[in-house]
């Protein structure tokens, strides 16, 4: 028999590093969806599945980073 196993986990992230500011942006279902709907509108990020990624703030459009973040704050659980 095969159980199962969950445990609370963050949706929401944020990592300072060597290269810039990270937002890590977990649980959403379509791996593309951050790209295809803020990759072009955000500035200089790179956008992938999960992770929004930029050397800093005057580098992106900060409306666009709140209403993705806003989107997954949104979502169920």
């Amino acid at each position: 028999m095969l159980m199962e196993k969950t445990r609370e986990f963050y949706q929401i992230g944020l990592s300072a590093n060597q290269t810039g500011i990270s937002v890590y942006i977990l649980g959403i279902n379509d791996k593309t969806y951050l790209a295809k709907t803020y990759g072009k509108k955000i500035g200089k990020a790179s956008v992938t599945g999960y992770c929004i990624k930029f050397k800093t703030l005057k580098d992106i459009n900060i409306e666009v980073l709140e209403a993705a973040i806003r989107y997954r704050v949104e979502q169920e659980p």
